[in-house]
This record gives C-alpha cells, structure tokens and sequence, in this order.
C-alpha cells in the first residue's frame, strides 16, 4: 500500500496538470508541485493549510469560492480562469472541480487546472487576424467597386456612341474588356459575401419559403440562364426556418456553379430536389455537367479554388456555400456517386417549425 501512495505522489508532483484539494472551508490540503509554482519560491512552503485567498483581489477570491461551493453543491464544475503568477505572466486554465468525500466522511474537493495559455493566445491572435482579414477584404472590395463600374460604363459609352466606329477586332476586344469587367466585380461581390457570412454572429432567421428563394435564383440569374439555354427545376421544397438571404446566396452559387461547369455537348439542367430524413432536410442540386472526380472533392472547397473543367468564376462560390450551411449547423458535400454531373447534397437539421408547400415551375 505504501508503495502505491508513494507512486501516487510521485506522479502527482511530475503532472503538469495542477492540482489540489480543499476542505470544505477551502482551505487546501494538496497541492502538487505545479500548482504551487504559481506562487514565489518563500510562498510555496505554506501554501497548504490556507485558503490562499489573500494572494488575489477580493473580487477574484470571491469568484473562486463561489466557484468551490458551486462544485461541492452540484458535484463536479468547469471554469476558465485567467491569472497571473508570481512573475507576473498571464495564464489561463481551464479548471474542473469535483467533489467527493475522504475516508472518514469528509466533504473534499479535487481541482485539476490544465494550462491553456498557449491555446488561448493562438485563438485570440486568429481572432485578431480574421477581424483583420474582413476589414480589409471589405475596404478592398469597396475600393474595386468605383473603377469597376466605370470601367464598364466607359466601355458601355464607346460602344453605344453612334459616331464610333468599331472594327470586328475592336468590338472583340470591347466585349472582352466589358466581361473582365463584370467577372471580377463579382469575383469582389462574392468575396465581401464571404467576409460577411464567415463573421456573421447573429443570424435573422425565420420561416422561408425555399420555393421563393429558387424563384428569386431564376429571376437574378436570367440573362445566364437565358445566353447558355439552361433549364432550371424543382421539386416539392418545403419552408424551412432558416436565414433568407443567405440561403438564397447558397442557392444561386450552386445554380451558377453548376452553369459554369456545363458540359460542351449540351444545354445545362439543374434540378433541385428535396427528402426529408429522420432529423434533417435534406436538399439537393444536381446537374448534367463536366461534374467533379473524387480527387478534387476536397480541393475545391478552399477558397479560390476551382475544378480542372471549371469555365470562369471566383473560386469562392463552394466555399461560401459551405459556410453558409456551417452557420445553419448544417453539412454539405459532393456525392462522387453521381455520373451524371455534379450532384451536391445539403443536410439541414430539422426544425421545430416545417412545412410542406408548392412545387416550383420548370424553366
């Protein structure tokens, strides 16, 4: 027995966990060598028989034994603390109490504080540089918006001006300019979409005809539809509580995806289909496109990242989609299943609040 207690101890003071045990008072009557190395090395001898109270600030030692008595009424507790040692550096640990009784009958409570600093400074720092990231995105996408609308109605001028005339190759290169346009003021639309949608906190949601939402896709996406003669249909879809713009957004970047990846043997057709399962919608866009092999499944979810047959576009289009459902606490992926085309299946946990409507008309 004394050899076990004598291991016990000997892997309590190499633990880097620190820990401790109090006394129904609080007042500690373990403490391994980590914990006690929060304090200076003249402290440390008798840290065990105090509350240790009065190395803190009386807010801070009431939280903690608000905290101790918290654990020893309901059983077990998990707090972060933030901290300083006795050179002055910031810790954070993440704590969990348990309470538990000693031989004799004792009330006792176990504390094991692991370090997470080092976690909780790189989470900070990614905070940081993702606050960072969308300002800029959005300034640099407010900045591109001006010259890209002039550039473009310049073009617009010179090609409606009766007293210009164009040569075919002039004209070409007029078109080509007027495209390059229009492809990176979406390319800066879509980017200030993704911004938004990645630090989004907060989410509007609330019942939305999903049937709506294809329409508003066909409406927007007219003019694509129309040029490259492609059918958009729908089944049955349901209302779903969820937030309206985004998930429009997520419809018609699919839509548009599935256009841009059309096959160069035929029109393209999209078809929006719904199943509902045990616990979610389930949502699905298939096409009859070049579709997506299963090597660059995973590759074409990253940002400005796109399929070896894609044909113009961002590169940011799934990535938004995929966001987008994360903020739904939804799932997407690609079924590499499908030959047809590009199948993408969306899984949206059902809600409190469903209900079945119309069906969509066939472009």
């Amino acid at each position: 027995m004394r050899n076990i207690l004598g291991l016990f101890y000997l892997v309590m003071e190499h633990d880097p966990n620190l820990v401790f045990v109090k006394d129904a008072d609080g007042i500690i009557i373990y403490a391994n060598r980590a914990f006690l190395e929060l304090y200076p090395p003249s402290m440390r001898g008798s840290i065990v028989g105090t509350t240790t109270v009065n190395a803190f600030t009386a807010e801070e030692s009431a939280i903690w034994l608000a905290e101790d008595h918290r654990a020893m009424t309901a059983g077990v507790s998990e707090i972060v603390e933030e901290i300083f040692d006795y050179l002055g550096r910031r810790r954070y640990l993440l704590t969990r109490k348990i309470a538990f009784s000693s031989a004799e009958g004792e009330p006792r409570l176990l504390g094991i504080s692991t370090d997470i600093t080092e976690l909780a400074e790189r989470e900070r720092s990614l905070v940081e540089a993702n606050e960072r990231l969308a300002k800029f995105a959005a300034f640099a996408a407010h900045d591109l918006r001006s010259p890209l609308a002039s550039i473009a109605s310049a073009v617009n001028v010179v090609r409606n001006d009766r007293e210009t005339m164009l040569g075919p190759k002039s004209e070409h290169v007029m078109g080509l300019v007027s495209e390059c346009a229009r492809g990176l003021a979406q390319q800066v639309s879509t980017l200030l979409a993704s911004t938004r949608a990645e630090h989004r906190n907060h989410l509007d949601r609330r019942l939305t005809d999903l049937n709506l939402l294809v329409e508003e896709v066909r409406f927007n996406l007219s003019s694509m539809i129309d040029r490259h003669g492609a059918s958009l249909r729908s089944s049955r879809l349901p209302s779903l509580t969820v937030e309206p713009d985004l998930f429009r957004q997520l419809f018609q970047n699919l839509v548009e995806n599935a256009i841009r990846h059309r096959s160069d043997d035929r029109p393209p057709v999209i078809v929006v289909r719904h199943e509902a399962e045990d616990n979610e919608d389930v949502i699905s866009i298939e096409d009859n496109g070049v579709g997506i092999s299963a090597a660059e499944v995973e590759r074409v979810f990253g940002v400005f990242e796109q399929g070896e047959e894609a044909s113009g576009g961002t590169g940011i289009g799934l990535t938004l989609c995929r966001r987008v459902i994360g903020l739904h606490e939804g799932s997407m992926e690609i079924d590499t299943s499908y030959a047809e085309g590009c199948r993408v299946v969306v899984r949206v946990p059902r809600g409190t609040t469903r209900t079945e409507v119309g069906a969509v008309r066939a472009a």
